[in-house]
């Protein structure tokens, strides 16, 4: 399985380059479209957007239209185009993802659990080496407990702040907080960051109440946690007037993640949908066994805690709270990376939002919320190439986005056919058995040279997923390739990034 799973993410990684080599880039003229704003919430119709590189360098009324000479024309067909939009809670884990957000339009990600080796792919898609979502990127999650290796565990208040800045020296966007943190903890982790102008973000931790978290600088809050207890699944918190405490905070209620929960017919028909032939096979088995198995008392308790999330959000639409659009995609079962923030959107429409207000909540809110207002959000000069044309006005149905005509991502235009046929590709790679993969020494060297050709190309692997790789080839007797391996997953070893996954 884990030579099968890097197999997998080289050919994806080599379908993401194919993709940057032959669509266009440069100089790119999108014509005959309605320009859709969703801070005016207004369609203008008759626009021309202009693209040179990754930047919009002209939006106006197509009858004033620039002349440009040797430029890529796409005509939008009078269709609605959107800013690319942005899923603001994802942990990030394959190539497979990449493309699946790309393909539904998903242009920028905030990765909720770093790595250094995030942050390597974090520049390596800002210098254009890798065609994928731009990439921004919380801490290691810091937290009391080690969740699997995936937190940081802070010993004292001292040990809380040098971690702190230990991450802000590595490069990170953001501190991430998680569930187990004491109050003083907590305050001295949120001194830190603000010393050091990070922003702090995470889980609102047991005890503590969203009001002091919230006074001591969060500026956004995942999962509702705190006005949903954690430790109970019951309501929590109920001081919702909390959340606009402070002038700059946002919630990003994540209610896809819910669909973790689903067992029977729910689940049967998401294994049954045409999005799932997206996913692994592994996976698909795993989710088939887990759709038959009876409901516990946990899932029920979880059930009912994702329908009380949904009553809390209309309470703090009536204290005006702000919104981010996430998904906790993709680590969790029934979950479609891509596919998942369309459905965030309908979600948060259902639950209270306006479509236009669901819309922000997935482009400018996460602009505003990562100070890079500059960059992304919107359909202006000056900002990020990242745009979708759509059939259906978004700010009438979230659902638009379902289905596109094409996307721009950092200026290279992906039109519906080209996204297509890398989904069937991708669809293909996924669809074979792990058994099928041979295990010898030939093997193993020959998907390693693919792989370092890749990563010498400037794509850059899950450091995970290497060394999960390794430490099956050491067992299969293959302890030289699997070093070569490890070398590949380039784990520092000091400096600030040193402490990389604790043991």
């Amino acid at each position: 399985m884990a030579l099968h799973v890097l197999q997998q993410d080289i050919r994806v990684a080599e379908l993401l380059r194919s993709l940057q080599e032959v669509v266009p880039h440069g100089l790119v003229v999108v014509r005959h479209v309605q320009t859709v704003d969703a801070v005016a919430e207004t369609v203008t119709p008759g626009q021309s957007v202009i693209v040179q590189n990754d930047v919009i360098s002209w939006v106006g009324d197509a009858a004033k239209e620039p002349q440009v000479s040797g430029a890529t024309v796409v005509d939008g067909g009078s269709r609605y185009l959107a800013p690319g939009l942005v899923d603001m809670h994802v942990h990030s884990s394959s190539a497979g993802g990449w493309l699946l957000d790309l393909a539904n339009g998903v242009t920028a990600v905030r990765d909720m659990g770093g790595f250094p080796w995030l942050l390597r792919f974090r520049e390596s898609v800002s210098a254009r080496r890798i065609l994928a979502p731009a990439l921004y990127v919380a801490g290691t999650i810091i937290n009391a407990e080690p969740l699997g290796g995936y937190a940081v565990m802070p010993r004292n208040v001292l040990d809380a702040r040098r971690i702190v800045r230990q991450q802000a020296a590595c490069g990170y966007d953001f501190i991430k907080v998680h569930n187990i943190l004491s109050q003083p903890m907590l305050d001295a982790i949120a001194d830190e960051a603000s010393k050091l102008g990070m922003d702090l973000v995470g889980h609102v931790p047991h005890g503590i109440s969203v009001r002091h978290a919230v006074e001591r600088g969060m500026r956004t809050m995942e999962h509702l946690k705190g006005f949903l207890n954690d430790e109970t699944l019951k309501i929590g918190d109920t001081d919702y007037a909390a959340a606009v405490a402070a002038p700059e905070v946002w919630s990003t209620p994540t209610l896809y993640g819910g669909r973790s929960n689903i067992r029977g017919a729910e689940a049967r028909a998401v294994l049954e949908s045409a999005q799932v032939r997206y996913v692994p096979l592994r996976k698909r088995i795993r989710w088939s066994r887990l759709a038959d198995e009876p409901e516990d008392q946990l899932v029920r308790t979880r059930r009912e805690a994702a329908g009380l999330m949904r009553q809390i959000i209309p309470q703090l639409l009536s204290v005006r709270a702000k919104f981010l659009a996430g998904t906790d995609a993709d680590g969790y079962p029934f979950q479609v990376m891509g596919f998942a923030l369309v459905d965030e959107l309908q979600l948060l429409h259902e639950a209270g939002l306006s479509p236009a207000a669901a819309m922000r909540a997935a482009t400018i809110e996460p602009a505003r919320a990562m100070r890079v207002t500059d960059e992304f959000g919107a359909i202006r000069r000056g900002m990020r190439a990242d745009l979708v044309i759509l059939d259906e006005n978004p700010l009438e149905k979230p659902l638009a986005f379902r289905s596109n005509r094409g996307v721009m991502v950092h200026g290279y235009w992906l039109d519906r056919k080209q996204l297509d046929d890398a989904l069937d590709k991708l669809a293909a790679t996924y669809a074979e058995p792990d058994e099928s993969v041979e295990v010898s020494r030939r093997s193993s060297s020959k998907t390693y040279s693919s792989a370092k050709a890749l990563v010498n190309a400037g794509f850059v692997f899950s450091a995970m997923e290497l060394e999960a790789l390794s430490a099956a080839l050491h067992k299969a007797g293959l302890g030289d390739i699997a070093d070569r391996f490890d070398a590949l997953a380039e784990v520092p070893k000091s400096g600030p990034c040193a402490q990389f996954r604790p043991r």
